[in-house]
């Protein structure tokens, strides 16, 4: 999960280029150039650097040996070297000796001291798969003076992926200290206590892999009284997750390790509005404040269904977030989820929308999804995803799941059911029971796996649903 490598994988597809027929290139002006005309020596340079902008930074700065662009690169407003990407651009045949190394380091120097802009839009520095070599401490000084300067040029955004603790074991990096940063990225870095941050523009922070002691963290989060945005992967060395940030809106949380010896949780966002969590194992929620949530997302939660500590610990984790909105889940958490609504009833659950893949869906499934009904009187949407699977097909001979306590959906208006391959019993029992329940919906959509229903199939599958009882005048079935 590597944050770096995400926003770099984005960088140039996320750009949009501006020009259209409305533009002052127009169709009209392009035609009335005379044949063989220097298209390129007729534009002017703020449009030719704008052009540059879209070249990785190393294909740009050879852009020098063509003469309408010049020097112009050095003008251009975002500067990304990405190891590999540049050594591929220097040395073609792909190999890479120390002195490659260097001579990347050297590559990038010279860009840096060439560079004229004053300021800079975004700069990036992704050297996490560098040669392995005991020399390569050595470039400490120059990634520290990448970072000086993008801080100096007052970048909005930064993206530094340093890959390997020995280049960062040197407390002595520039402080964060800027008043135009507003995204900051920063992955397999060093947090000291002793570095000072004042970041009073950012609004966007992720530490990836990042080493930080509780100290050092609270130390870098109290410099950044304006952030929103919060991505936190498996922070090193850290044991007591206890934090408070007014203004935070959406917080992503991941930690691979479940530590059982990890201090509680102490965590208060009074302002947040989006969680996504992927954890491997439970956490002590006591002290945790989620009131203000409207969208959660559960990706990993590594217990078994059989651990009753767990689950009553899970139940207290969900009944903390029974207050948002939307509420997704992995297939994994979906069926441990509907497996607890089938035997605990979590009541006064007010989601309007619930995600929830599978990877089967069977007699137990369709238990949990009753019970979730049940307990979501004010749920407007509902997605289930399926594969169906032999172990699915195993469950078609059992007898139908009896429904026997009244249940009416208010408020369900969209039901979306992905992945069927047949209409087997608990799946067509699934939409009897939700056209039956939902006295207001409007559109149940099944989509079924491409290639898996014959015509046959379709048309006993369509008779089936429309000889059932529809609690709605306006519910339409489509089948897709």
């Amino acid at each position: 999960m590597d944050g770096g490598s995400e926003k770099r994988r984005d960088f140039y597809q996320r750009k949009t280029f501006p020009f259209s027929s409305s533009s002052s290139c127009s169709g009209k002006q392009l035609t009335s150039m005379k044949p063989g005309k220097d298209r390129l020596s007729e534009m002017p340079d703020e449009i030719l650097v704008h052009i540059l902008s879209y070249l990785p930074t190393a294909e740009a700065v050879r852009t020098m040996l063509i003469r309408p662009f010049g020097n112009l690169w050095t003008l251009i407003p975002s500067l990304e070297f990405e190891y590999n990407e540049v050594l591929l651009t220097l040395i073609p045949d792909g190999t890479c000796s120390w002195d490659d190394v260097r001579r990347f380091f050297t590559f990038v120097r010279n860009v840096l001291i060439l560079h004229k802009r004053p300021f800079i839009d975004e700069f990036g520095l992704y050297i996490i798969s560098m040669y392995s070599d005991e020399r390569r401490s050595e470039c400490g000084d120059d990634i520290r003076m990448c970072l000086k300067f993008a801080l100096d040029k007052q970048a909005k955004a930064i993206y530094f992926t340093e890959g390997d603790e020995e280049l960062s074991e040197s407390s002595d990096y520039p402080n964060f200290i800027s008043e135009s940063l507003i995204t900051l990225q920063l992955a397999f870095f060093i947090i000291y206590p002793e570095l000072q941050v004042d970041l009073g523009s950012l609004k966007e922070l992720t530490l990836n892999h990042v080493t930080m002691t509780e100290e050092g963290f609270q130390q870098f989060i109290s410099g950044c009284p304006s952030l929103q945005v919060l991505h936190l992967y498996n922070p090193y060395e850290i044991r007591t997750l206890s934090f408070s940030v007014p203004n935070i809106r959406k917080l992503f949380l991941c930690f691979e390790k479940d530590d059982p010896d990890t201090d509680p949780w102490v965590l208060d966002f009074p302002n947040l509005k989006s969680l996504d969590l992927c954890l491997y194992g439970i956490p002590n929620v006591y002290h945790i404040n989620f009131s203000s949530v409207r969208y959660v997302k559960l990706e990993v939660f590594n217990f078994e269904v059989d651990d009753e500590n767990k689950l009553r610990m899970f139940k207290l984790f969900l009944e903390k977030l029974s207050q948002s909105e939307v509420f997704r889940l992995s297939d994994h958490l979906s069926e441990i989820f509907l497996h607890l609504l089938e035997d605990l009833h979590l009541l006064q659950i007010r989601w309007k929308r619930v995600v929830l893949p599978l990877g089967i869906f069977c007699q137990s499934c369709l238990l949990g999804v009753y019970g979730l009904m049940r307990s979501s009187k004010d749920l407007e949407e509902l997605d289930i995803y399926t594969n169906t699977t032999s172990a699915c097909r195993a469950s078609v001979d059992l007898p139908p799941v009896e429904l026997s306590n009244p249940c009416v959906m208010p408020k369900l208006k969209t039901v979306t059911l992905y992945g069927f391959e047949k209409p087997w019993k608990h799946q067509l029992q699934l939409v009897e029971f939700l056209l039956k329940s939902a006295t207001a919906l409007e559109k149940l959509v099944i989509v079924p796996n491409e290639g898996q229903f014959s015509i046959t199939e379709k048309q006993d599958f369509v008779m089936h649903v429309s000889s059932f009882q529809r609690s709605s005048p306006s519910a339409r079935v489509l089948f897709l």
